[in-house]
């Protein structure tokens, strides 16, 4: 498996561990602040983990063609890793802000780097799964 593939699945193991502790927070009767957790737990478990583990598996097990195959480690698929924690880092530090604070101008900008960071994140990803992805060489059978 190769690294870049590991850090995803373990990045996003991690995130789904943050977010039921968060989730299990929210709910606790004593704290108040349940609806501001929530989008960060929504973001936690849905980009941090689910998103993570398949951008991790899939480039895993689709293998890259032509001279390159034996290439595993390339800069878009780290690019890819590194876009997509930093924007959702960024977007957990100021979600709970945003729902109190709406028209605070840097709330939203921070919120609007983090998009950023997340769509070039998806462009990178796309870059390194693009050629990864071909239809399978047609065989032809002896007739017996």
């Amino acid at each position: 498996m190769p690294k870049i593939s590991r850090l995803f699945i373990k990045s996003g193991i991690i995130y789904f561990f943050l977010g039921m502790i968060l989730a299990f927070v929210a709910e606790l009767p004593f704290v108040n602040t349940g609806a501001l957790l929530l989008p960060v737990y929504w973001h936690m478990i849905v980009v941090g983990w689910i998103t993570q583990i398949i951008m991790g598996v899939s480039i895993w097990m689709f293998p890259r063609i032509g001279k390159d195959r034996k290439k595993t480690e390339t800069i878009p698929a780290h690019l890819a890793f590194w876009l997509l924690n930093s924007g959702l880092i960024l977007r957990f530090s100021v979600e709970p802000f945003l729902l109190l604070f709406t028209t605070n101008q840097a709330v939203l900008l921070v919120v609007l780097v983090s998009a950023i960071l997340h769509i070039s994140a998806i462009i990178s990803y796309l870059i390194e799964i693009w050629p990864r992805v071909r239809t399978r060489p047609v065989i032809a059978r002896r007739s017996e």
